[in-house]
């Protein structure tokens, strides 16, 4: 590690340590512009800012755990603008990624057979001209459920919860951060794609199985 005006930087060798990936991979994600910039010595030796390693333990638990593509993943860091100097902005964009795939766009006013102002009311989409192929369909679920009288009530009950989980969420990632001064970025994905929906799948199958 090197400091260069006050910041730490990495070689190479010490992002392959660190990280676990190799020399051929990182290299070729820096190709791929999916790196933050890096600073030559005049020795020609080139440095990595700190937050390459958060950006390539990001990029690796996008291929591990949802088989994102190197070419979906660029797309995404390019259509969300990723902020390489913030490393708490830089989790909060994963987290958007991991939320909503970009494909399929489709406008507002094409979506107005599916009810969208409405599911904007009700707080389960942001309002905005484009929307993507995980919003579509959950538009579309939401379509499905109106036909049932229960659904508005359960889809206040799901926004709501979801409100109160998030307020937590951000409180939990305080006191990490003032106990550890970071916050891990796996832990933060973990929460949000595999342990809370976890939980919520695991209840739900309870609760029908108690009709047998």
């Amino acid at each position: 590690m090197k400091l260069i005006k006050d910041e730490k930087y990495y070689k190479m060798s010490e992002l392959v340590e660190l990280t676990n990936l190799s020399n051929f991979t990182i290299s070729f994600y820096d190709k791929k512009a999916l790196l933050p910039n890096t600073i030559s010595t005049s020795k020609n030796m080139k440095y990595y800012p700190e937050i390459t390693i958060t950006v390539l333990n990001l990029i690796k638990y996008f291929k591990e755990n949802l088989n994102f593509s190197i070419d979906y993943i660029k797309e995404l860091f390019d259509f969300y603008n990723i902020n390489f100097q913030d490393r708490a902005d830089l989790i909060l964009q994963s987290i958007e990624m991991i939320s909503s795939e970009i494909k399929n766009p489709i406008s507002k006013k094409d979506l107005e057979i599916y009810c969208v102002n409405e599911a904007i009311e009700l707080d389960l989409l942001d309002d905005k001209e484009i929307y993507f192929k995980t919003e579509i369909e959950v538009l579309k679920t939401f379509n499905e459920l109106k036909k049932y009288d229960i659904s508005t009530q359960l889809i206040s009950e799901y926004v709501k919860t979801s409100k109160k989980l998030a307020s937590m969420e951000k409180e939990l990632s305080d006191k990490v951060m003032e106990k550890i001064g970071i916050l891990p970025e796996i832990l933060v994905l973990d929460i949000l794609n595999s342990f809370k929906p976890y939980i919520f799948n695991r209840h739900t199958i309870l609760e029908f199985k108690k009709e047998n």
